[in-house]
């Protein structure tokens, strides 16, 4: 009888530490949990600034993105970032003519607050020539020019674009520009104002601009031309 209270004390007792050490093993996993997790959560103002690897200057509105969740910001015109991430968050920096960088945040930082200058490099990309032309395939290029009739003599093209006639048919055609308004314009009033109060004269009774039309007649500028 008195074995069986004494085993019944030790494996009552047995029980109680046993489970006491299960209560503080769970404790230290709580606690080792919760630090890494508060470790893991804690967040940081991450800015800095965005620039060429060659000359230093900004890079504007350069694209920083979060890999592991896929936000972030965009660099202002300056170049300048600011935005909240974690510790150990990998950075993609992007922009259009530069290759692409990457940065980590350091997990061992104990400010809240981490500024970087990030470098990019420029790249180039080459494209393949393209040669625009007129027409919509080969056959039809050639067909047109086969159907071309350029001239024979293109110093008689020249000479009939500058007849006389076609330059005054052409020139009745075309508006008249500010510069060239305000002149007749004021030629108009200087004429008015000059003969103010009197006719003006006539060149019938010119006989310098009779002296030119005799001129142009046996030159035989009046002659009908073909």
């Amino acid at each position: 009888m008195v074995l069986s209270i004494r085993f019944k004390e030790n494996l009552y007792s047995f029980l109680e530490m046993r489970k006491n050490l299960l209560l503080l093993l769970l404790a230290v996993l709580s606690f080792t949990a919760f630090s890494q997790t508060e470790k893991e959560e804690k967040l940081i103002q991450f800015s800095g600034l965005v620039m060429t690897s060659d000359s230093l200057h900004a890079v504007p509105y350069a694209t920083i993105t979060i890999k592991e969740r896929m936000r972030g910001t965009s660099a202002n015109a300056e170049g300048f970032f600011s935005f909240a991430a974690r510790l150990g968050d990998t950075i993609y920096f992007t922009s259009v003519g530069y290759k692409p960088a990457v940065y980590i945040i350091p997990t061992a930082l104990t400010v809240d607050k981490y500024s970087v200058i990030q470098l990019m490099t420029k790249t180039e990309y080459y494209l393949r020539p393209t040669i625009i032309y007129p027409w919509g395939s080969r056959e039809a290029f050639r067909q047109a020019f086969l159907d071309l009739r350029a001239p024979s003599d293109l110093e008689e093209l020249a000479r009939q674009n500058t007849e006389r006639e076609k330059l005054a048919e052409a020139a009745k055609e075309l508006e008249v520009n500010g510069n060239e308004a305000a002149r007749r314009q004021l030629q108009a009033r200087a004429v008015k104002y000059s003969y103010m109060g009197q006719l003006p004269p006539q060149n019938i009774f010119n006989p310098l601009a009779w002296a030119e039309f005799i001129k142009a007649w046996k030159r035989g500028d009046f002659k009908k031309k073909d």
